[in-house]
């Protein structure tokens, strides 16, 4: 089994990967279909199409297309916002027996040592065999983080929605749409639902392919673990941004969350959390991962070695 983080940073995960949305979109280009729509196109028809773009991603498996690379931040916070410890990783994410893997080499700007190589290596040989039970039960290959969401149907429809206006961010001409959970009863099932049952914010949507390429949130009141006795989440809000790699293919670019928790009725944990993905290549040759060295090789659209 995959090891567990501390309490602590279990929770402050679990929050992270509750917010943030996965699955940008890729899809046949609609641009046409575009041209000829007039501007009385409602927010619930942008956002259903752009939830139709994300599930074909999410079906078609497109990010084992690429590899990359991905930096995160954890800043430790006081009182005042001012940032006290940080703690830095870097990751390569890459396909691997047809997922993506993101493999730990670097912490706090230095190499891992050799504990640290078997951990990740182990995660690795892990990861596979995950895989490989999945695929062996028909399941969707690619293994889900713990708590995380998609932007599905399920997500979206507990929002009521508002076209707020259009805007250009990073060349992209956008819809801006409002979202705020719809009165009544919301699904409860779990700890991530009843989170964004409490969250609103601003998503920004591609006019010309419906990609999504900014999603900006925040929780509107208190969201509390076991009532409050395990954890409070306060103050929390965010951002998330999309990249256009490839007509029509859109992948993370970098996502912020600025977490206030109060653990155990008496620990504050604040934290700013940053995660920037970059360096995107498109992958010739699938990884097939050596069951002996368990070592792997991805090549570039030019030939050349990115990860060995």
């Amino acid at each position: 089994m995959i090891k567990r983080p501390t309490f602590s940073s279990h929770l402050i995960y679990c929050c992270i990967t509750t917010l943030l949305f996965i699955g940008a979109g890729a899809a046949i280009s609609q641009a046409d279909e575009l041209e000829s729509a007039n501007e009385s196109i409602s927010a619930q028809e942008v956002v259903e199409s752009a939830v139709e773009r994300a599930e074909n991603q999410h079906y078609s498996m497109i990010e084992t297309n690429f590899s990359s690379q991905a930096v995160s931040k954890n800043h430790s916070l006081d009182g005042d916002g001012t940032i006290t410890e940080t703690e830095s990783f870097r990751h390569l994410q890459y396909p691997l027996n047809g997922a993506v893997f993101e493999e730990l080499v670097e912490k706090n700007g230095r190499p891992l040592n050799e504990k640290e190589k078997q951990e990740e290596e182990k995660r690795k040989q892990d990861f596979i065999r995950e895989i490989e039970e999945r695929r062996t039960r028909g399941d969707y290959v690619q293994p889900s983080k713990e708590e995380a969401i998609r932007f599905n149907r399920e997500f979206t429809d507990r929002y009521i929605y508002k076209l707020e206006r259009t805007e250009t961010i990073r060349e992209h001409s956008c819809w801006v749409v409002s979202f705020e959970p719809k009165q009544g009863k919301l699904p409860t099932r779990n700890r991530m639902d009843r989170a964004l049952n409490k969250t609103t914010g601003l998503m920004w949507i591609s006019r010309d392919d419906y990609g999504l390429v900014r999603v900006e949130f925040a929780l509107r009141e208190p969201f509390k673990y076991w009532g409050g006795i395990l954890a409070v989440v306060r103050n929390t809000d965010g951002t998330v941004d999309y990249t256009r790699v490839e007509p029509n293919i859109w992948l993370p670019l970098h996502f912020d969350l600025k977490l206030d928790l109060k653990i155990m009725l008496v620990k504050n944990i604040r934290r700013l959390i940053v995660k920037d993905w970059f360096d995107y290549k498109r992958v010739n040759h699938p990884v097939v991962s050596d069951p002996v060295t368990a070592r792997s090789t991805v090549h570039d659209s030019s030939g050349d070695t990115v990860l060995e």
